[in-house]
């Protein structure tokens, strides 16, 4: 008796052609959008080098610094040093995300009891004395999330401090979290009544090449702009999805988040 032969059947030429556009179209967007974060990188880090740079030769020019003179300085230092070691720790930390090899280690947690000590986080800190935070859980989530704890922190970390840099005092700064329609998904959000985002500016808000600054305060605000684009990069990781909504310019902002959630 003959063995069948199932062989593969071959692809067209025509396939194969469309399928080489695809990948080449792919793999120009990437590289286009690498070029593009550099660029941005390059010149958000002129800023505090060079601010560094200034206050050290400035003091160096001193024949006597005062007291004034030296701590002056070395907060300006401090300050741009903050700047950079973010710019940094983004950078790598995005990289490490999308590669391959980097695995989420999961814990089922109870929702309520993660939403309040994260949030109780904030309204001990200093800075965000000046707004009023406001915890609004629904009291039925009684049930648990499958997230890896420090990306999710970070995610909310992120959300907060961009809640924090672009409201001003007497502002409000809210953490929401309900279900979806169908129960098995967590909505978490993290709003605000700060200065808002033009509604057309809303889907460009995640792009890597874009800085979430440019939609509010244009050229007002240093950094690589990478903070959205990491929350995206964790929160598809855990098969979820973030969205941003405002309506529009002094109205505010919100930023939702889904998870899966377990009854």
């Amino acid at each position: 008796m003959k063995k069948k032969s199932f062989e593969k059947p071959e692809l067209s030429v025509e396939d194969l052609s469309h399928a080489l556009y695809e990948a080449n179209l792919k793999l120009t967007k990437t590289i286009e959008e690498r070029d593009e974060i550099f660029a941005n990188i390059s010149h958000d880090l002129r800023s505090p080098i060079t601010a560094i740079r200034s206050s050290v030769e400035y003091i160096q020019s001193l024949d006597h610094p005062t007291e004034d003179d030296l701590n002056s300085a070395i907060k300006l230092i401090d300050t741009r040093s903050q700047v950079l070691q973010k710019m940094v720790n983004d950078i790598f930390l995005l990289t490490k995300i999308d590669s391959s090899s980097y695995n989420l280690n999961f814990v089922s947690v109870p929702a309520i009891p993660f939403l309040e000590d994260t949030f109780y986080t904030y309204d001990a800190e200093p800075e965000f004395s000046q707004r009023e935070l406001i915890l609004d859980v629904n009291s039925d989530l009684s049930g648990s999330i499958n997230i890896d704890i420090e990306n999710i922190k970070r995610v909310l970390d992120n959300l907060f401090n961009n809640a924090l840099k672009f409201t001003g005092p007497d502002d409000k700064i809210i953490l929401s979290a309900g279900l979806n329609s169908d129960n098995d998904k967590i909505l978490i959000t993290v709003s605000d009544t700060g200065i808002g985002i033009e509604k057309d500016k809303l889907p460009l808000v995640f792009n890597r090449t874009y800085r979430i600054s440019d939609a509010r305060t244009p050229n007002n605000n240093p950094g690589a702009g990478l903070g959205l684009s990491i929350c995206r990069s964790i929160i598809e990781k855990h098969n979820g999805s973030i969205w941003c909504t405002s309506e529009g310019k002094g109205h505010g902002t919100s930023f939702t988040f889904e998870l899966n959630y377990e009854k």
